[in-house]
């Protein structure tokens, strides 16, 4: 299990002729974001330029998320995050064999609509952080050169999602619903087929 220092120091090491890729995965309100923005600050101290991302703005449309019921864990898994766009967008470009062009968002799941970024040319010696859900996918094999699992218990989660009032509900008790319903379904089947804390680089557990 890695610290923020510990990871920087780790990515920073890496060598490669196109930028690092870095994926934060873990579950819903997990702590991934507050893990990446931790990690830019600390990069950018080093004199690193940070590319930063979040895995939410490569969502599917809601009549593919929902193609199994809006309260479906196994939709949730299957059919939440378009992995395609995520590659062609964003990781791909950055890759080996990339042309550096990338974009950061591809649609809005608050407006339910497409919003394509504009597409920025990045350097070969920076570092995309970013934050998401199943990184770990068979979908997404080969496109990080180091990933973190952020694990936190779902009690822990849920309490922090009832007071950010996450989702498109004000009311906390629909927001631990839709948790308990779809996202910790979805998410233990993931961590049943995919196992990522053993295939990460380092995990990371928060409280």
């Amino acid at each position: 299990m890695g610290s923020v220092g510990e990871i920087v120091e780790r990515i920073v090491a890496l060598e490669a002729s196109h930028p690092i890729r870095v994926g934060i995965d873990g579950f819903c309100a997990a702590g991934k974001t507050t893990l990446g923005d931790a990690l830019g600050l600390a990069l950018r101290a080093r004199g690193r330029t940070v590319i930063r991302a979040c895995g939410d703005d490569f969502q599917n449309p809601r009549e593919i998320r929902h193609q199994l019921g809006d309260r479906s864990g196994e939709g949730f898994f299957r059919h939440a995050m378009n992995f395609r766009a995520l590659r062609d967008e964003l990781l791909d470009p950055l890759g080996p064999k990339g042309c550096l062009a990338y974009r950061t968002s591809v649609y809005d799941v608050f407006a339910s609509r497409m919003n394509l970024s504009p597409q920025l040319q990045a350097t070969p010696t920076q570092i995309l952080l970013l934050d998401g859900l199943f990184l770990h996918v068979p979908e997404l094999t080969g496109c990080f050169e180091f990933t973190v699992f952020v694990h936190a218990d779902y009690e822990t989660c849920i309490a922090r999602a009832r007071t950010r009032r996450q989702e498109r509900y004000r009311d906390p008790e629909q927001i631990e619903a839709l948790y308990r319903d779809r996202y910790v379904p979805g998410f233990e089947l993931y961590l049943a087929e995919v196992q990522p804390a053993a295939r990460a680089s380092t995990t990371l557990t928060t409280s």
